[in-house]
């Protein structure tokens, strides 16, 4: 009982990892005592009456007898208290080799990995702001930035899976991290997680509210990335790929942190969201079994499959606004028998529209149409290959002063 009390006090401390030493001493010296006494007994000698001070005593020779005849009895009761000894020495062990990661005198080091690819203005903002946040909670830290530069549809896991590749030997945990997410409030805390932890909590996340979403900002230890094998890398274009990690995560027993709802702040003040939809259209349409494939639970792919999945174009370390960090550009490569969506789509699917990426002049992305407006608004036009219906107010025109101040997700009337 002390032993299980020792192991749940240690265990959810950070500096009593030590303090384990002594009980698995202990648990090695009945595993030996055991094992001397099934000794004892094959070899048939009385480990009561062997050696001076019996002198032949009856009363004591038959005391020794009825012990002998009890050690007998019991040798496989014996045999099986040393095998579960054994085994909780070896528990221990791996339990003490645990806590040692969250002892006060070790130093961690965290790598940012920020999946990338046309987001330089929001760059500017994170690197500043990030480096001075986590100054303040004195956290050693990376940024590498993950760019992909090939022609294929964004594919975050992939990018995710490769910068933990080259970070593994040198951080041991790791933040998987939106560009255009930043923290406000100093009470979100990046230091090593003993378990995932999940920054954007649903109830913080100025976006995302349903109860399994971990996108956003992850942290993880890298044992604990290398034991669910890192993403699912069969996600392309926007989405899903946060979805399969938290089914991996589950499934491997491993519980989630979030930041307390008693934080101090919510969805609007939390983070600073820097997604402009205009300028970074999200690419949402699935193409042929994407959606189907895309709820069930991969055991394919993965860190396992990402080694050889694409080409370095090149690895160095740049300094902008102020701040170091390495920026490595892959080129992936894609299997399109096994996942066919990997490809750019020239035309839309049914409920989609072409919309201008704002910046970008002759550059469009499919998108989907508007289907529902806010309260007072209504749905106005079609979905067809190069516009969308759009919300206009009930009963009244609109000013363009005035639809500036419409709620966020509706249109402006065209």
């Amino acid at each position: 009982q002390n032993l299980c009390r020792c192991v749940r006090h240690n265990y959810f401390h950070r500096s009593g990892a030590m303090k384990l030493v002594p009980w698995l001493v202990v648990l090695g010296l009945m595993t030996f005592s055991s094992v001397m006494v099934v000794m004892f007994v094959r070899c048939g000698e009385d480990p009561l009456t062997t050696g001076s001070g019996s002198d032949g005593d009856p009363k004591s020779y038959s005391h020794a007898l009825i012990e002998l005849h009890r050690a007998q009895s019991s040798e496989a009761e014996l045999k099986q208290q040393v095998v579960q000894l054994s085994e909780q020495v070896q528990s221990l062990s791996s339990k003490l080799e645990e806590l040692g990661e969250f002892d006060d005198s070790v130093s961690h080091r965290l790598a940012i990995l920020v999946p990338f690819r046309d987001a330089e203005e929001e760059l500017k903002q994170f690197l500043p702001h990030m480096g001075t946040f986590l100054a303040e909670q004195d956290i050693n830290y990376d940024v590498i930035v993950i760019e992909q530069v090939d022609s294929y549809r964004f594919n975050r896991g992939m990018l995710l899976d490769i910068g933990f590749l080259m970070v593994k030997d040198t951080s041991d945990y790791i933040a998987m991290h939106d560009v255009d997410l930043l923290p406000l409030n100093p009470d979100l805390d990046y230091s090593y997680p003993r378990h995932p932890r999940h920054i954007s909590a649903p109830w913080l996340h100025p976006q995302y509210s349903y109860k399994t979403f971990i996108g956003g900002i992850l942290l993880m230890s890298s044992r604990d990335f290398s034991k669910v094998n890192g993403l699912s890398t069969r996600f392309w274009g926007w989405g899903r790929e946060d979805d399969e990690l938290y089914k991996r995560i589950t499934e491997a027993n491993l519980k989630i942190e979030r930041p307390p709802k008693s934080l101090g702040t919510g969805k609007k003040d939390t983070f600073k969201h820097l997604h402009d939809p205009d300028a970074r259209p999200r690419d949402m349409m699935k193409v042929g079994d994407q959606y189907k494939v895309g709820k069930e639970r991969d055991r394919e792919t993965g860190l396992n499959t990402t080694q050889g999945a694409y080409e370095l174009v090149s690895n160095e370390l740049v300094m902008a606004v102020g701040y170091t960090y390495k920026h490595v550009k892959v080129k992936l490569q894609c299997d399109q028998a096994k996942t066919p969506w990997c490809v750019a789509q020239t035309t839309c699917n049914p409920g989609y529209f072409k919309k201008p990426i704002k910046g970008k002049p002759g550059q469009t992305i499919c998108t989907r149409c508007g289907t529902n407006c806010w309260k007072g608004f209504v749905l106005v036009g079609k979905c067809t290959e190069t516009g969308s219906p759009y919300c206009m107010k009930v009963g009244r025109d609109i000013s363009e002063e005035e639809a500036k101040k419409w709620p966020a997700g509706t249109m402006t009337p065209q």
